[in-house]
């Protein structure tokens, strides 16, 4: 079965760790998801993601670039990681989103990179994704026709994070002033799944994805809710390299997951691949 993971991250380590960055491993290295921190820096890899997907059967990963201390990845080091290895990875854009010149950078990133959707993590950047100063970027991307990602929901950074910003609820307005601009939400709502669940099922635009802990997946996705929802508004992805469960992170554990669900095949094949490849058709 043809798999298609929406949601991975390779970071800038470097980058991150330089003008005193080593601040902020120590401080993950104090919550629980990030105890073991070192060990999920050295997942890091081009080479590793790789043989994480061909050991799950994973074909191709949608790389994010993000704007954010933590999780800094340049849309130029996405880039070129899709160059270097062309039919394995998408890219998706992300901006800082103060920068006035954030709806030109999303255009360039877009036409002269190829990068192909935005990737937004409102606690992390620090806004709400309501925030009418936000509008036009959200026109940019509706303009270039590509897909915005917003994370929504818990998040692991401690008090460097804000939850309020990261209210699935937020994109409902979102939602409705955008139209015809296709959002994707993350990680089943992250313990605010209904509120994610509620928006997308009432916009036609909104999709979701999976990449929550192996147990959510487990517990929340039954037929009747994906049906109710729309069987095809649920993407798969995993959030790599993030760890879960207290364990490192695994693309295979949610290969597994999915395959396992009581659900039909038919609706695991929208969940692996279709509802992606179908959102993602006629655009830049």
């Amino acid at each position: 079965m043809k798999i298609i993971n929406t949601h991975a991250h390779l970071i800038e380590i470097e980058k991150v760790l330089q003008d005193g960055g080593q601040k902020y491993l120590s401080f993950l290295r104090d919550i629980p998801t990030f105890s073991a921190v070192e060990q999920v820096t050295a997942m890091l890899s081009v080479e590793n993601l790789l043989q994480q997907m061909d050991e799950a059967g994973v074909e191709k990963s949608v790389l994010f670039a993000m704007y954010s201390p933590i999780l800094f990845a340049s849309n130029e080091f996405v880039a070129g990681i899709c160059n270097q290895f062309p039919g394995r990875f998408t890219g998706f854009a992300s901006v800082d989103i103060k920068n006035r010149e954030a709806p030109d950078i999303l255009e360039d990133a877009v036409k002269k990179l190829g990068l192909k959707g935005l990737k937004l993590h409102p606690p992390l950047q620090d806004f709400h994704p309501n925030d009418k100063a936000v509008w036009p970027i959200y026109e940019k991307a509706r303009d270039l026709n590509i897909p915005v990602v917003f994370h929504v929901g818990t998040t692991p950074f401690g008090n460097l994070v804000k939850l309020s910003q990261a209210n699935p609820v937020l994109l409902d307005e979102v939602a409705n002033d955008f139209p015809d601009l296709t959002i994707i939400l993350t990680h089943l709502g992250t313990l605010w799944h209904n509120e994610s669940f509620m928006v997308t099922e009432k916009h036609t635009n909104v999709y979701i994805d999976t990449a929550a802990y192996p147990y959510e997946i487990k517990e929340l996705l039954n037929e009747n809710l994906i049906r109710r929802v729309g069987e095809n508004k649920f993407i798969f992805g995993t959030d790599f390299p993030m760890p879960y469960e207290g364990k490192m992170h695994r693309i295979g554990d949610f290969v597994d997951c999915i395959k396992a669900l009581d659900i039909s095949g038919e609706l695991k094949e929208m969940i692996f691949y279709v509802n992606f490849e179908n959102l993602m058709k006629s655009r830049t």
